[in-house]
């Protein structure tokens, strides 16, 4: 079975790098103006940047008590599955108990089959304390990211920004889908404070005080020094770092960057380059074709009835998906998500009915699968209820709704 060191060695080998005056741009590559490494900066960080440090908000320990207070249509924060698969990966490949650990955290297991697939983000930071802590690794998030690189959050990310003609161009990419992988999380790029450095920021959808906050932050910003590196090359180092705990981080953290400032307690984690790098073209250009289907990600909910419909689609094999499973889901009680779930014009059956459409639906494309074995994975102990119940939402039965979809694609 492999050693943790063994994974630590692969890990920071991209990261031995030399001295930046040490790594070869080419001087031919122009600064790019100021106004092209502006993109709209979250109001979340905007906010921060005008708040003075001694007003943060402060958080409760428990980590499931994160967002709780939330009003009447408030999102339940979500992680798409293939964030978390990256850590059941390593894990695994550590010798740690991943299905144990996955499901203590009240994550489905089965949930992994699927990387768009969502699952709350408290159970998500819950699984990342667990196992950093029970597993002894403390740098956990840091390792992660580092062997998993920009594929840190999709397992194609690398292959787009290869594509891309620029490291600017790239950097909007990756912006852009990150930012529909978690939700209540930006990255960003906005200006240093020297106006010579670009900041390629990610604030992250836990505050400061959580528990997880040091696993989240650094695998955040592996992935954007990787897919910083996929135009420089695997040698350059940031000129800064800039994370949001104001401990020091691990020896090995530190060992990995040895040429850059990292600058704890700042608002919000963040890399630091130079303007100049943003005309930088990559290194290997990618020919092989990728599915625009590849990143059509669902669009994250911003109100409760559409998150829990979300989630629910994740839980929908578990044997009791109670009204009382889905208030816990929401951080809430029974009582209070029945009102809330009235107030928007719907119950918690009506919700369940849609997730379980919303699945059907996208089940009954496979040409594999029959009619009989989407009821059954869907909880329906008779095919006949599992029929009367798709017919309400699509207006015609599961096995003409099957063939019309199979239809189209065969002639599409």
């Amino acid at each position: 079975m492999p050693r943790l060191s063994d994974f630590r060695k692969s890990a920071y080998r991209p990261f031995g790098a030399k001295p930046m005056g040490q790594i070869a741009i080419s001087a031919g590559h122009a600064r790019v103006r100021e106004s092209t490494i502006w993109c709209q900066v979250s109001e979340r960080v905007a906010g921060a940047l005008r708040t003075d440090a001694g007003h943060r908000h402060a958080v409760k320990d428990s980590v499931l008590m994160m967002h709780a207070r939330s009003n009447n249509t408030a999102s339940i924060p979500l992680h798409r599955v293939a964030v978390l698969r990256s850590f059941v990966q390593f894990l695994a490949e550590a010798g740690a108990p991943v299905e144990r650990l996955v499901q203590q955290s009240g994550i489905p297991y089965r949930a992994l089959d699927d990387v768009d697939n969502y699952v709350p983000s408290p159970r998500f930071w819950e699984f990342l304390i667990t196992a950093a802590r029970s597993q002894g690794i403390p740098d956990l998030g840091f390792l992660v990211g580092s062997r998993s690189g920009a594929d840190s959050t999709d397992p194609n990310l690398t292959k787009l920004l290869q594509r891309s003609p620029t490291l600017h161009h790239a950097v909007m990419e990756f912006c852009e889908l990150n930012n529909k992988t978690i939700s209540r999380s930006r990255t960003g790029v906005i200006r240093g404070p020297d106006g010579e450095h670009a900041r390629f920021y990610h604030s992250p959808s836990c505050d400061r005080d959580n528990p997880a906050i040091t696993q989240i932050g650094w695998f955040g910003l592996t992935a954007v020094i990787a897919a910083i590196r996929i135009f420089t090359g695997p040698e350059w180092q940031p000129h800064e770092i800039g994370v949001m705990p104001d401990r020091a981080p691990c020896d090995s953290i530190c060992e990995a960057f040895p040429n850059t400032r990292i600058r704890r307690g700042q608002e919000y984690s963040y890399v630091e380059l130079e303007n100049s790098l943003l005309s930088l073209p990559p290194l290997t250009e990618k020919t092989d074709t990728l599915a625009p289907s590849d990143f059509d990600y669902p669009s994250f909910s911003d109100n409760l009835v559409g998150s829990l419909r979300q989630v629910l689609m994740t839980y929908l094999h578990e044997p009791k998906l109670s009204i009382e499973l889905a208030a816990a889901l929401c951080h809430t009680s029974k009582r209070s998500l029945q009102r809330r779930l009235a107030e928007s014009g719907t119950s918690y059956s009506k919700v369940l009915e849609h997730a379980r459409y919303d699945v059907a639906s996208r089940m009954l494309q496979e040409p594999d699968t029959t009619v009989t074995d989407v009821a059954r994975q869907l909880g329906y102990s008779d095919p006949t209820h599992f029929a009367r119940a798709f017919r309400r939402i699509a207006g015609v039965s599961p096995r003409a709704y099957r063939k019309a979809q199979l239809s189209r694609t065969a002639t599409g």
